[in-house]
């Protein structure tokens, strides 16, 4: 089975992405933080369908900002057919700690 993004995830993130604009990794991380208050996000979904460019990156900035993202991994088939261990984001009971 391919891995293609869910359609309920592309209708997000199209919400999220016209909301939280730029590149800077500032807004990737808010991005990927409004992902994850929705739902399980995968580093495959996060750069295809969130423009972020490197999601491992991202999460480690938002752990730093204190929130609890628990990683689960799991083997995605990409578009071409290759096999890919992947993380998959999971955010926490809570989602911040102090």
């Amino acid at each position: 089975m391919i891995k293609k993004i869910p359609p309920q995830k592309e209708a997000v993130f199209h919400e999220i992405n016209r909301h939280f604009t730029g590149d800077s990794a500032k807004e990737q991380c808010a991005r990927l933080l409004q992902a994850l208050k929705r739902f399980s996000i995968n580093t495959f979904e996060a750069s295809r369908g969130l423009g972020i460019y490197h999601p491992p990156a991202r999460i480690l900035q938002l752990r730093q900002q204190g929130h609890k993202i628990n990683t689960i991994w799991q083997t995605i088939v990409a578009e071409n057919g290759d096999k890919h261990r992947v993380g998959c984001y999971v955010l926490g009971s809570g989602g911040h700690h102090e």
